[in-house]
């Protein structure tokens, strides 16, 4: 790709794009003054959304004329407003996108003409690029990537009472209500959300569940109360 792709909008009918990578994330640090000791003591670190600037260069060619252009810009300046957030795909990283992207800063064109180019700013609020999509109904699994990922667990019951998904730390989410067999359970971890049927169930989660990550590397997860199971993911990225 050699241009970016916003909100759904191919951008490389009017400009080619280059990354101004930086070269590595900023953190915001938590701190506490200690009376008598120099300095502070380091409670923690944040990862704050992450600005990446995108140089994009017009393509308009020398054959169109100064109006052709200006008409090109003006349908590139839509293309980059969305006030909702966008998801951002970039040149040289393939596979990967950041998602609720805003552009928050754009220098101004350092020419009109058709070599013009200028320097956009996009702020990813989610500051971790989701790579490629998993799935597994095997109860191992090999998380990819570099940081935390959030699963999906489909289940198909078992006539029961319950249904229960284990990590190999112990952590777990039991869902407890009368289950018929064949019943479709869906467990959202990120959103902590729970459907039965498609219908919500997340009153029937019991109050010690906790709704785990999965970090990068192999998990053994355990499943009681279904018949079947499948695991979605989608690799995550700094």
């Amino acid at each position: 790709m050699s241009s970016i792709t916003y909100n759904g909008h191919d951008l490389s009918e009017y400009v080619t794009a280059e990354l101004v990578e930086p070269a590595g994330h900023a953190l915001t640090p938590r701190a506490l003054v200690v009376p008598g000791r120099p300095g502070a003591v380091l409670l923690g670190c944040e990862l704050p959304p992450r600005i990446l600037r995108v140089r994009l260069f017009l393509d308009a060619g020398t054959s169109l004329t100064a109006e052709e252009r200006s008409e090109i810009r003006h349908e590139l300046y839509a293309r980059l407003v969305a006030s909702g957030g966008g998801e951002l795909e970039l040149p040289s990283e393939h596979g990967l996108a950041w998602r609720d992207a805003v552009v928050t800063d754009a220098s101004d064109w350092d020419s009109l003409f058709e070599d013009g180019s200028c320097e956009v700013a996009f702020t990813c609020f989610d500051p971790v690029a989701y790579g490629e999509e998993r799935a597994s109904t095997s109860s191992i699994l090999t998380v990819s990537g570099t940081w935390a990922t959030w699963p999906v667990v489909e289940m198909t019951t078992l006539a029961g009472s319950s249904v229960k998904v284990t990590d190999e730390l112990g952590r777990y989410v039991l869902v407890e209500r009368t289950f018929a067999a064949g019943d479709e359970v869906l467990l959202d971890f990120q959103r902590e959300a729970v459907t039965v049927g498609g219908e919500d169930a997340s009153a029937d989660v019991a109050v010690e569940s906790t709704f785990f990550s999965l970090d990068p590397g192999a998990h053994t997860l355990t499943f009681s109360g279904c018949s079947a199971h499948t695991v979605a993911w989608a690799e995550r990225w700094l």
